[in-house]
């Protein structure tokens, strides 16, 4: 792919190259670049939008009108005119995976249909797999009406493959199904005590025996030692993501973590990075998904810094699995499962154990990432960030934020502003789905409130958006700005018979595309504690700008997800152009 840009024709950059000077301006700085004719949506309050900049030495050096700009143009600068498009500050996404691409090697997809048939396909697979020790698969559904309520059993694995490990993972990826042969060659038995119970676990029938469930970072914790990476395959995975998001418009992003293979994953990005390869920014991570972890990870995160770190690759935030999620019920619920009466998940570290990790944190000068999908878990962090707080005062150093929030109580939506934590969503989970496995855990209730935004929002807390996955399709900010704004997915997606008129409940929760917008951006932008430098098209910030064909604010609000900026800028230099 070229990385010239052609969002006008190509005589008229030529001739925007070649000349439209004047002469020298003064005292005006003398830019390097000034763009004329567009819709700047800027993200600065004091500004909301201008129709001109200038940009030198990678920044904004001037954001306002077209005669103003032309103040800072002189004979070397280049001029092109945008011709009335739309342009917003370069996107950042709050949490997503593109080192996990290429990572996961599994046979032919399992089908879908029915339980009969996925087990048959299993057994094929199995018949006919190359030699080696490990026979991986994808997907099995966790859903109560295939396996019930103990879930899946080894017993249904064993009878077809009884001689050969098989590990098949679950559609959501947070559990595992596994035979005893797995089981043997892990060490796991009756003995094999659970990472955290509720979380990760190993689930075991009424005698103590393991069934071959297994939850969360009770797999996590196996992946590196089992499943060695592919290097040609990780590369080729990695790059393929990174060139979606940043096509897309996104120019920095968090790591939302990488298991056990950070040294494989950020020396990757650590090699293109020196190489001037690496497209955008990236905020590497240390993952805790199990309770030891947390007291390997500022160490960890110092190493890793000091290995891998870069121009485009820092190291500032920790990830902490806090909950799992409620299909498999892993997550930390306040109130019962609906399906299960009394039983209410678990969070990985108590409000203690969190509030001690903070002070750690507070004197290491890291921040925090924090996966909650239960309202117990987002609680116990509030709880934790607060106990922190008051014993630093008002110097207290991490930045906290919690990421899914798939369920909230009410009367935790303040707190988020109160305390300064950030909510972070991933808005393409928001539609409406004719399968969703949370009407059986949660009840209706729970799920008529289920990913909701605008109250904080409107408390004052900060709101941020992320894709979180290592899946091309779904890498776009336009796909999850859609989706946010009508809680419906994108109607090819929908299963065939629905209703395309349904929306996840409630109506208030159609966020306004500026919101949708400032997640993604200056919002953003402090979550990753960028906000003097990027975000926002201000002077002074570094120059990261995405143009679109399209007017995102007045376009058909079911085809925004089909968005492909027409050009990407960062720091001054436009780097993609979705056409080629």
């Amino acid at each position: 792919m070229a990385t010239t840009v052609r969002f006008i024709s190509r005589a008229a950059i030529l001739l925007a190259l070649s000349g439209s000077a004047s002469a020298d301006p003064a005292p005006a700085e003398v830019a390097d670049l000034v763009l004329t004719g567009g819709r700047f949506h800027t993200q600065d309050s004091r500004k909301p939008w201008a129709q001109a900049v200038a940009i030198k030495d990678k920044r904004f050096v001037y954001v306002g009108d077209a005669a103003g700009a032309g103040q800072h143009a002189g004979k070397t600068t280049r001029r092109i005119d945008l011709g009335g498009k739309l342009v917003l500050p370069g996107l950042i996404d709050g949490h997503t995976h593109p080192g996990m691409m290429g990572i996961e090697r599994y046979g032919p997809a399992l089908p879908q249909t029915s339980h009969k048939e996925l087990l048959a396909a299993v057994k094929a697979y199995a018949d006919s797999a190359p030699e080696g020790e490990w026979i991986r698969m994808c997907c099995w559904p966790e859903s109560q009406d295939v396996h019930g309520m103990d879930g899946p059993h080894k017993r249904e694995l064993d009878a077809i493959v009884p001689d050969r490990p098989l590990w098949i993972t679950s559609s959501s990826f947070h559990s595992f199904w596994l035979n005893s042969k797995a089981l043997e060659v892990l060490g796991i038995d009756r003995n094999t005590p659970d990472p955290r119970p509720g979380i990760a676990t190993y689930v075991r029938d009424g005698s103590g025996e393991p069934t071959g469930w297994v939850k969360e970072g009770a797999g996590f914790r196996h992946f590196a030692t089992v499943f060695p990476i592919d290097p040609a395959l990780h590369r080729a995975g990695v790059t393929e993501a990174l060139r979606i998001l940043s096509e897309h418009g996104v120019t920095t992003l968090y790591d939302g973590g990488n298991l056990e293979y950070e040294d494989e994953v950020y020396g990757l990005l650590s090699e293109l990075d020196k190489s001037g390869k690496l497209p955008l920014r990236i905020e590497g991570t240390y993952m805790i998904f199990v309770p030891e972890r947390r007291h390997l990870a500022v160490r960890e995160m110092k190493r890793l810094g000091r290995t891998y770190g870069g121009q485009r690759l820092r190291f500032g935030t920790i990830k902490l699995m806090m909950d799992g999620i409620n299909s498999a019920r892993a997550a930390g619920m306040i109130a019962p499962y609906a399906d299960q009466p009394g039983y209410v998940g678990n969070t990985m570290l108590t409000a203690s154990e969190l509030k001690d990790f903070l002070l750690e944190l507070h004197e290491e000068r890291f921040d925090l990432h924090v996966h909650a999908i239960g309202d117990l878990a987002t609680r116990t962090t509030l709880d934790a960030v607060e106990a922190a707080k008051a014993i630093v005062g008002p110097g207290f150093y991490p930045r906290v934020t919690i990421t899914h929030l798939e369920v909230v109580d009410p009367s935790d939506w303040p707190r988020f502003a109160t305390l300064g934590v950030t909510a972070n969503f991933t808005p393409w989970w928001h539609g409406l789905t004719a399968d969703d496995p949370s009407v059986a855990t949660l009840g209706p209730e729970r799920v008529s409130r289920t990913y909701m935004a605008k109250p904080l929002f409107d408390s004052g807390a900060n709101v941020s958006f992320a894709s979180d996955d290592w899946t091309v399709d779904v890498l776009s900010p336009f796909l999850s700005m859609e989706v946010g704004h009508n809680r419906q997915l994108p109607r090819g997606w929908l299963e065939p018979g629905s209703d395309p008129s349904a929306f996840r409940p409630p109506a208030s929760e159609k966020l306004d595309l500026e919101l949708m917008v400032k997640g993604y951006t200056i919002n953003g932008a402090y979550q990753l504690r960028m906000e003097n430098e990027v975000g926002s098209i201000e002077v002074g910030k570094l120059a990261d700008l995405v143009v679109l064909k399209e007017n995102l604010f007045d376009m058909d609000r079911s085809k925004i997800h089909d968005i492909r900026p027409e050009a990407v800028m960062m720091e001054g230099t436009f780097t993609v152009h979705a056409g080629e």
